[in-house]
C-alpha cells in the first residue's frame, strides 16, 4: 500500500449509506469501499441496494443491503441495530436519500411538497438522531 493509500484508507471503518441504491449515493459507497470501508447501502429498493452491495464486495469489502423507508424513525433504529450486527458500528453516514418532483413548481399541491420535505429533510434529521447517537455515545466517533 502507496503512502497516500494509506494515509486515505477507510479500512476498519463502517459506511452507511442512506440512498445507496441511487446513481449519486452509489458512487459516493463505491468510492467509499475502494477506499476500504465496509458498506451498508440502505435504500428503498431492495433491488438496486443488492446490486450496490455487489459492486463494494467485488472490491474486496463486507457489505449489506437493507430495504429502508427512510422517513420511519422506527426503520432507520432497525437499520442501524442490523448494520451494528453484521458490520459493526458505523463511522461514516451518507445520508443521501431523494425525491424530485418533474411538476412545474406553480402547481406542486401541499401533499407533494410534503412528501419531498418528509424524504428530503426529515429523513436527514432521523437518520443523524439515530446513527449520530451511536457515533458519540459509541466511543468510536465518526463523520
Amino acid at each position: 500500500m502507496s503512502f497516500l493509500e494509506e494515509m486515505f484508507s477507510l479500512k476498519g471503518c463502517v459506511a452507511v449509506v442512506i440512498g445507496g441504491g441511487g446513481v449519486v449515493a452509489g458512487a459516493m459507497a463505491d468510492g467509499l469501499a475502494k477506499a476500504g470501508a465496509d458498506i451498508a447501502i440502505l435504500d428503498l429498493s431492495l433491488e438496486n441496494a443488492q446490486a450496490a452491495a455487489q459492486r463494494a464486495e467485488a472490491l474486496g469489502v463486507r457489505s449489506l443491503a437493507l430495504q429502508l423507508d427512510a422517513t420511519s424513525k422506527e426503520g432507520l433504529s432497525r437499520a442501524e441495530a442490523a448494520v451494528t450486527e453484521a458490520l459493526g458500528d458505523a463511522t461514516i453516514l451518507i445520508n443521501a436519500p431523494g425525491v424530485n418532483s418533474s411538476t412545474p413548481f406553480f402547481a406542486i399541491p401541499e401533499e407533494e411538497f410534503d412528501k419531498i420535505m418528509r424524504v428530503n429533510l426529515k429523513s436527514m434529521f432521523l437518520a443523524c438522531q439515530i446513527f449520530g447517537k451511536k457515533m458519540v455515545t459509541g466511543g468510536k466517533g465518526g463523520s
